[in-house]
């Protein structure tokens, strides 16, 4: 058995480059955040305000559900 750590590591360092998948989850929906604050999202950020920030900002909503 490998460690995923090991596996995550850069290949000149022996792993084999696979990015760390919650790292990589964490940075997309940070850019998400971003977007959505510059109002940058074209469609998506259209289905994500009417779904689920429905008028309000986004960092006052209490919306906890979904992923």
């Amino acid at each position: 058995m490998v460690k995923w750590a090991d596996i995550c590591l850069p290949k000149d360092r022996g792993g084999l480059g696979i990015p760390a998948s919650r790292r990589m989850n964490v940075a997309l929906m940070l850019r998400w955040v971003w977007r959505i604050l510059r109002g940058d999202g074209g469609l998506w950020l259209q289905l994500i305000e009417s779904k689920y920030l429905q008028g309000q900002p986004l960092l006052a909503c209490a919306h906890s559900a979904g992923s």
